[in-house]
């Protein structure tokens, strides 16, 4: 077909026109992305980024059983980063509307302004979050971010502390240790959508934050759960201003509980202070046992002498020393079973008033422990300028001196474990990269508190005050129970004389006696109107004991046997084979061998764990109880546990995991969960058990 001349020239015109519109758009593009390109991109980055900071993850805290008991949750907030001038006013007005504040009141109220980061508010609830990303609003954000949660309530807050709301340690274990937890902030550019209305940003790192360190703690928190609770009790029964408690282990100086009970503290969210670190008291009798270490250590104790301790009264240099009751000649194991004022007084004397004073301080009165907490006292414990008959008993009966709960509570574990003073800590470990405990301190030893003398006879005197002695009612048929009752004057500061009717309560001891594994402090300052350390601070002790004892069956003390079975000739003993690893089947066979019978949690499987443990002495014709993993089935049985000793049902429920509870003594009679029912983490379960006829 040909063109006509028209034709051709229009199509050349076209032609033409295309061509230069091309050529100008390349022209135009090569303008901008070359000697335009600096001064766009600067309004592009402007308009679509900024920079902000990213929080590192705080450190989570763990308790010495794994559980976690400081964590993190991610939650929502909302902050300005206007960009213009428009973004500034949209911004503003939203917020006005939003907050109910009067027109033009947000940007003064909260400081806004362009390229400038401000929280407008933080932590919001899940309903304010999911309204606001529905919206979009120019220069106004969401964000998330970490926020720190105890799962377990107000238990165990004193020891932890609280952070404020960007999450900076503000008391406790959280601001001592907060630049541990803290981590390293990173840095990050936000962009922002095509729209540059949106709520959902993205941070991109620039430099990566560095989570804080996660921490193992030496604290149990079955057992500050047992203190805090009991502590509570004894506080409400016996109209005391407060109660403290430590309690620790006697062989590494890990504090397993410490806590103050006081009915006039206001915020126990926040809290500011632990009394049982802070406070100091006077500690009255139950320091007659330090006295009676000194005494030992000096080398003078004849068991066979008796002291005359005067009929209750003692005329002194000008004072008189009184007994609770009146003695005449007592010995020494006596005098501290009765807590005779008088006597000790005597045998003080006999050593000598500066010897005295370097046992005390090898003991740790009258020095911070550094335990790792903030806020530790030192207590008291000055020597007077000279020595005299009278101040020697004063202080050998705990007068004159002031010590902390834990400065109790670390010295009795002193003489539990047979003289050493360790020192007292609350950080068990760290959790390493690769999730497991490193423990960064072992059995750390002050010093040796006596330096030539067994304390065994001590120990075993205070398993008298308990069984024959001034804290009768402290005696437990669970768990053997050794320590000392004291009972003080409350000092009046304004008229420096003692109170005649206010008194500090206290019972410090240690469990089993046979064995110790804790010691510990229950003090009560001023309950009314009984006011003796043994019919008080003593009966909480032996409750917490007890409690604590029904989670950790080794600790038990009462009899597995019924007595006409204990008996039995010791040629009828043997000792319990190793089972874990071993078939359901062979270990029936290695059961069978010994002459003892198997309880399994299943009828084939692979065992997993045993009780008795390997090597104990049991009976012939004794039955063992062992868990048994099957083939495909990951989950944990119940036995039936019927006719079981509570010994021997407590092992396998701890072993398990199983939370439960126990009403009666003696054997198994029912349970709440059936035999053969799975067992999760939260399961609970009740054991009722009752005396043998």
């Amino acid at each position: 077909m040909t063109r006509t001349r028209q034709e051709r020239i229009r199509l050349g015109v076209i032609f033409i026109l295309v061509i230069l519109f091309f050529a100008a758009a390349v022209a135009r593009l090569i303008h901008l992305q070359v000697y335009e390109h600096d001064r766009y991109s600067s309004i592009v980055e402007k308009q679509s980024s900024g920079r902000v900071s990213i929080p590192a993850e705080r450190g989570l805290i763990y308790d010495r059983n794994g559980r976690l008991v400081a964590k993190n949750v991610i939650g929502s907030s909302l902050y300005a980063y206007p960009s213009d001038d428009a973004q500034l006013r949209a911004a503003g007005a939203f917020l006005d509307k939003y907050l109910h504040l009067t027109p033009g009141e947000a940007i003064t109220k909260y400081k806004l302004d362009v390229d400038r980061f401000r929280w407008i508010k933080r932590r919001l609830n899940d309903a304010e979050a999911k309204q606001l990303e529905k919206m979009t609003v120019p220069g106004l954000y969401l964000r998330y971010e970490s926020q720190r949660e105890y799962p377990f309530g107000t238990v165990g807050k004193q020891i932890l502390g609280f952070t404020d709301i960007d999450n900076i340690g503000q008391s406790g274990f959280e601001l001592y240790y907060d630049s541990l937890l803290t981590g390293k902030n990173g840095f990050a550019d936000i962009r922002r959508d095509g729209l540059n209305k949106t709520y959902r940003i993205k941070e991109e790192a620039l430099v990566k934050p560095l989570a804080g360190n996660s921490l193992v703690l030496t604290v149990d928190w079955r057992m500050q759960d047992i203190v805090e609770e009991e502590l509570r009790k004894a506080v409400d029964t016996f109209g005391a201003q407060r109660g403290m408690a430590v309690f620790v282990d006697c062989n590494t100086g890990d504090i397993v509980s410490i806590a103050h009970y006081d009915p006039s503290d206001e915020d126990r969210e926040k809290p500011t202070k632990l009394r049982a670190l802070n406070d100091q008291f006077e500690p009255g009798s139950v320091f007659k046992v330090f006295t009676a270490a000194g005494v030992f250590d000096a080398g003078i104790v004849d068991f066979n002498r008796r002291m005359d301790c005067e009929n209750g009264a003692w005329r002194l240099k000008g004072h008189t020393l009184h007994d609770d009751k009146k003695h005449g000649m007592l010995t020494f194991r006596e005098i501290i079973e009765l807590s005779s004022n008088i006597g000790i007084a005597k045998w003080a004397i006999e050593v000598d008033g500066d010897d005295m004073f370097k046992v005390y301080k090898r003991f740790g009165f009258g020095k911070r422990l550094r335990c790792g907490l903030p806020g530790e006292a030192s207590g008291r414990l000055v020597p007077p300028g000279k020595w005299s008959d009278y101040n020697i008993a004063a202080a050998a009966m705990g007068h004159s001196i002031a010590v902390t709960p834990l400065q109790l509570a670390s010295a009795m574990a002193a003489v539990a474990n047979g003289g050493d003073l360790l020192r007292p800590h609350v950080i068990l470990g760290h959790v390493d990269a690769e999730g497991r405990v490193r423990r960064d301190i072992d059995r750390p030893v002050i010093n040796r508190v006596v330096q030539n003398a067994s304390l065994d006879s001590l120990k075993a005197f205070l398993r008298g005050v308990v069984e024959r002695g001034t804290a009768k009612v402290v005696n437990s048929e669970v768990v053997s129970i050794a320590g000392k009752t004291g009972t003080a004057q409350l000092p009046d500061t304004v008229n420096k004389v003692y109170f005649q009717n206010k008194f500090v309560a206290t019972f410090a001891g240690f469990f089993p006696a046979e064995n110790p594994t804790i010691a510990g402090a229950v003090i009560l300052i001023d309950p009314q109107p009984i006011h003796y350390g043994g019919l008080t601070s003593g009966p909480a002790f032996r409750r917490i004991a007890e409690r604590y004892a029904l989670v950790n069956a080794g600790l038990l003390s009462f009899p597995e046997k019924s007595f006409d079975e204990k008996d039995r000739p010791t040629d009828s003993t043997t000792t319990a084979p190793n089972l874990v690893g071993a078939s359901q089947e062979f270990a029936q066979e290695l059961a069978e061998e010994r002459g003892v019978a198997l309880r399994t949690t299943a009828a084939e499987g692979t065992v997993v764990w045993q009780y008795p443990p390997p090597g104990r002495m049991v009976y012939k014709g004794d039955e063992m109880l062992v868990a048994v993993s099957q083939p495909g089935d990951s989950v944990m049985r119940m036995p039936d546990m019927t006719g079981l000793g509570l010994r021997k049902a407590s092992a396998f429920l701890n072993f398990a995991h199983v939370r439960y509870a126990v009403k009666g003594t003696g054997r198994v009679v029912s349970q709440s969960i059936k035999p053969g029912d799975s067992l999760a983490n939260d399961s609970t379960c009740l054991v009722e058990c009752e005396q043998p006829l």
